[in-house]
């Protein structure tokens, strides 16, 4: 999977950090094609989201999520200046991860 697989925007407001992320990535399940070709299985299975030296999202994905997963969520007493890290795993071993200043 080439480089830059995630796109980040973050918003600080009052101490509190809205974390938006899209993630590129097919998300296949496997899936038999109608000319009965068999897809190979390939899956974000980690999720891992570390302000500065903390974990703050620690998620275990499978095949149900979505082509292109779409992420947001908020963490409390955030300051400016903050490193976020984002990044993922799949189930052959492919990883991407992105570092950004808050």
């Amino acid at each position: 999977m080439p480089a830059a697989t995630i796109k980040i925007r973050t918003q600080r407001r009052e101490g509190a950090l809205t974390v938006r992320a899209l993630i590129r990535h097919p998300m296949e399940i496997g899936r038999k094609l109608d000319d009965g070709t068999q897809l190979k299985t390939h899956f974000i299975t980690r999720v891992v989201c570390r302000l500065d030296d903390d974990v703050v999202l620690d998620a275990d994905w499978g095949g149900g999520i979505a082509k292109n997963p779409y992420l947001s969520f908020v963490v409390d007493g955030v300051d400016a200046g903050a490193r976020l890290t984002l990044a993922w795993t799949d189930n052959q071993g492919e990883r991407d991860e992105l570092v950004v200043t808050v």
